[in-house]
């Protein structure tokens, strides 16, 4: 019996009919697992993107802060955006050009509204940033003091300090002024029951001192800053040649002083969200200083 063995040489068209089933059976297998899924809310993932999380000082997200990104670039070119309830926020941004990032809080305090600006946990969160393809993750913190790193500093104006500050002025009409070389210490004690603007407890623990020493004769205007935002009570001591000596103190009026005031800050006028700090000038409030002492009696 003769054995014989045929070879039939494949076609092209069933070639294509066998990588047409390789492809069936291979798709049929890998779709039996899940892909993993991307949220387009999620920070860092999709290109030309920016997002992140507001959080306060505490780490508690932050809903309904306004972000937004600037391209200095253009004029008035910017996209806005608000965080979630969980603090998140996704801005998709045109693929050219570099950009930068700023937050802000609307906050209520005793029936006034500060637009305050938020803060970012590394100095270098504050620069440009482009978004690439893989995205850009910006995150923003509530501070309540400490320096504004893309602003200059400046007491005088208030500006670089998401803190406030303060203006004193070394004339009055019924006490003589301090002398040159008089080192001036403020101390600012929380109020009971106050709160920051955070609406975390300010005690005593956060009582803040400042100092200064006069330098010029009459009129000349000092300024104390970085306070964080509470209601305080003011006391003032002197000190000149190691003898220590109370300062009266005026609110907006040298005609009237007192050993000491309760005070708290005001709202920029005007803003809804500024590159500085939110909170007014100390240029718009004066607190006029001087001494008692045996020959004048207040």
């Amino acid at each position: 019996m003769k054995n014989e063995f045929n070879f039939y040489p494949t076609s092209g068209r069933t070639l294509a009919k066998l990588f047409l089933l390789y492809i069936v059976a291979l798709f049929a297998f890998t779709s039996c697992e899940e892909p993993e899924k991307i949220e387009p809310n999620t920070p860092g993932q999709g290109a030309n993107t920016v997002s992140g999380k507001a959080v306060d000082d505490r780490g508690n997200p932050m809903a309904g802060v306004k972000v937004r990104a600037e391209n200095p670039a253009g004029y008035n070119v910017y996209v806005e955006g608000t965080t979630k309830n969980d603090g998140t926020y996704s801005l998709t941004l045109p693929a050219i050009g570099s950009w930068k990032i700023y937050a802000w809080k609307e906050v209520t305090y005793k029936d006034k509204t500060f637009h305050l600006r938020l803060g970012m946990n590394d100095d270098a969160d504050y620069d440009f940033f482009t978004t690439g393809e893989n995205g850009a993750v910006k995150n923003f913190v509530w501070k309540l003091n400490g320096r504004i790193p893309d602003r200059s500093a400046s007491l005088e104006n208030g500006w670089g300090y998401f803190g406030g500050s303060l203006r004193f002025v070394n004339v009055n009409s019924k006490v003589p002024v301090m002398a040159v070389g008089t080192k001036v210490t403020v101390t600012l004690t929380p109020t009971s029951n106050a709160k920051y603007l955070d609406g975390t407890p300010a005690t005593a623990a956060g009582t803040v001192k400042k100092t200064f020493t006069i330098n010029n004769g009459p009129g000349q205007n000092y300024y104390i800053g970085d306070i964080p935002v509470t209601e305080y009570r003011m006391n003032i001591e002197s000190e000149l040649n190691g003898v220590k000596k109370q300062v009266y103190v005026g609110g907006n009026d040298y005609n009237n002083l007192y050993e000491w005031l309760e005070f708290d800050f005001t709202p920029a006028l005007g803003s809804s969200g500024s590159y500085e700090n939110g909170i007014s000038s100390p240029t718009d409030f004066p607190y006029y200083m001087g001494q008692k002492n045996k020959q004048y009696v207040l």
